[in-house]
């Protein structure tokens, strides 16, 4: 009702109350293994006469679904339930997910931290400090060990006579997730060899690192003598002589 000195006016009209949407999904971390599949759910209460949209964002951009390779899939059944599915997860899935739900007159959202745990990342700075005739003392920096402390190290090395990479005898036998060094014994003399690490954690080996710089071990007289030598043959001035 308005009044001033000419009269009063009034008018009537009818409110609607509308139910707030409130998403019951409570904000959390998740912990996932690489290769594995995980729901993140998103399921609210609401005014049932309004209709819902869920959206979806990973990192602040926004979920395609259809895309990405067929790891993002709806699987909310329900009217009020915006549930998505990863599957089989890779490491670079890790990060914030965000469910955006909006009504016309309303809208609220929830945000999901996903850690993905995985082998360890491939090593760094493969350096090759120390040589001898049959030994390369060898030292690197770890790379990220994704969520699950790296246990061991494999050291591998290959020479222009080998069949691709090699596993290698080192001091100490078993090189521990805490050290950085270690060297590589029975080798042969007077041969290029590249070297490269790989890490493992509980969940896996990692990739290898890049190969270190060729390095050749070096010379030595022979350590055995050749056996089975014999003579005779030949012309008159020549003699044929065999050893193996």
């Amino acid at each position: 009702m308005a009044q001033n000195q000419f009269g009063v006016a009034s008018s009537t009209g009818s409110v609607t109350i509308k139910e707030a949407t409130v998403i019951t999904t409570l904000p959390t971390t998740l912990d996932i293994t690489v290769g594995e599949s995980v729901v993140l759910p998103c399921q609210v209460n609401h005014d049932p006469s309004l209709e819902l949209k869920f959206t979806w964002f990973f990192n602040e951009q926004l979920i395609y679904f259809g895309n990405h390779e067929g790891f993002f899939e709806k699987v909310g059944g329900q009217h009020s339930a915006g549930d998505i599915m990863i599957r089989n997860i890779q490491l670079r899935h890790a990060g914030k997910y965000t469910c955006a739900v909006q009504t016309k007159v309303d809208s609220i959202s929830i945000a999901v931290d996903l850690v993905v745990r995985g082998p360890p990342g491939p090593p760094t700075s493969i350096q090759v400090e120390e040589i001898t005739d049959t030994t390369a003392s060898l030292s690197w920096r770890p790379g990220p060990d994704n969520h699950s402390p790296i246990t061991a190290y494999t050291i591998q090395a290959r020479t222009p006579f080998s069949l691709g990479w090699q596993a290698v005898t080192t001091v100490p036998e078993v090189v521990g997730g805490h050290r950085l060094t270690a060297t590589v014994i029975d080798l042969s003399p007077w041969v290029e060899y590249e070297y490269r690490v790989l890490a493992g954690n509980t969940i896996g080996t990692g990739e290898p690192s890049k190969p270190s710089k060729q390095a050749r071990t070096k010379g030595t007289s022979p350590k055995v003598t050749p056996a089975n030598v014999s003579g005779g043959g030949g012309s008159r001035s020549e003699l044929v002589i065999t050893w193996e």
